[in-house]
């Protein structure tokens, strides 16, 4: 009986092992009962830290492998958002040069698998096909008349915009495929061939202090080992401004023009992933948008907003353009501080 006990929990263990595994790649399976996209709360935004001395780092952690690819109850409206972009500026969101093909196909594959597998009561799998049950529209996965591009499937499937990795005859990673709907401060046909050090060339200490840590990085980065890093900026918004607009923003946040308020200040972060794809051996980099409204941000964000801002070197302030809304954002922490105190 103690032999037989014993092989029950080893197979109890080992069933735990694989279902741990198996969540490792396709994430946790969000099942169809109950299922309220409308309501689904976003991923959870990394805080600031609030670090009083600047340094440029790359701040990564290992991925959340259940949580590479999330939606939540802005999926449809950006969906739709994404649609439009697709139709009316399809060279500024994608471009993807020839020796990416095999690698766009893979991600493809490898997004659609995942979402239809995390997300059953939004995306179906079919033959050759996802639905997204929410829109009732059918993508094929395998398309031979070639009407979308592999990475656009891929890009309107997902809440992530997605850029493919190669290295080139020096041995240097460039953007050999890019879908990128909600950029900053460039475009798909503007920077399609680029390096990464070429994409980082307008931002300050960038080479400096982390090319070398990036490049050694990028070039270690494993198919088992996926990382994720987050990144914050402040935007000033125009009243009214469509959220197309706010979110696709391809001349950067600068926008000098627009009075800063409280209520027209978003912050606006970046969740970005990298995986190495196990059959073209490509990198996949992901960025997932999500913006937050000054007036929603937690009260320790803000303090830490205004101590790490205070610390950046006027190189990266003017980059950042922290000139135009600091006074903004200073003043609203201290009617901010003033209300709690008298609160209590």
């Amino acid at each position: 009986m103690a032999v037989l006990h014993g092989v029950f929990l080893t197979l109890i263990l080992l069933g735990e092992v694989i279902r741990r595994l198996v969540n490792s790649k396709t994430g946790t399976k969000q099942g169809k009962k109950n299922f309220d996209l409308d309501n689904l709360a976003p991923y959870p935004a990394e805080g600031i830290k609030g670090r009083a001395k600047y340094r440029t780092t790359m701040a990564l952690k290992k991925l959340d492998q259940e949580n590479w690819l999330t939606i939540d109850k802005n999926y449809v409206e950006q969906h739709e958002l994404r649609d439009e972009l697709f139709q009316t500026g399809k060279n500024k969101v994608i471009k993807c040069l020839p020796e990416a093909r095999y690698a766009c196909e893979e991600v493809l594959q490898e997004v659609a698998t995942y979402l239809c597998q995390r997300y059953p009561a939004v995306f179906e799998m079919g033959a050759n096909s996802v639905k997204i049950t929410k829109t009732d529209e059918v993508f094929r996965l395998r398309d031979p008349a070639n009407a979308l591009e592999p990475l656009e499937v891929a890009a309107r499937l997902a809440m992530e915009d997605f850029s493919i990795l190669l290295k080139n005859e020096k041995g240097q990673n460039y953007v050999a495929a890019t879908a990128s709907l909600f950029p900053i401060g460039w475009c798909a046909m503007g920077r399609i061939g680029y390096t990464v050090s070429q994409m980082h060339g307008p931002v300050p200490l960038w080479h400096k202090e982390v090319e070398f840590s990036v490049n050694k990085f990028l070039a270690r980065l494993t198919v088992d080992s996926p990382m994720e890093r987050s990144s914050y900026f402040v935007q000033v918004t125009a009243p009214d401004e469509p959220m197309s607009s706010i979110l696709f923003q391809p001349v950067g946040l600068s926008h000098e023009d627009i009075e800063p308020q409280p209520e027209n200040i978003l912050i606006r972060r970046e969740r970005q992933t990298f995986r190495r794809l196990p059959k073209s051996g490509a990198i996949v980099f992901g960025v997932k948008t999500s913006l937050t409204p000054l007036q929603e941000l937690p009260l320790e964000d803000l303090k830490n907003l205004v101590i790490e801002m205070r610390s950046w070197p006027d190189a990266v302030a003017k980059y950042k353009g922290r000139d135009h809304w600091e006074a903004v954002v200073v003043g609203y922490l201290e009617s901010k501080t003033v209300s709690k105190a008298s609160s209590t």
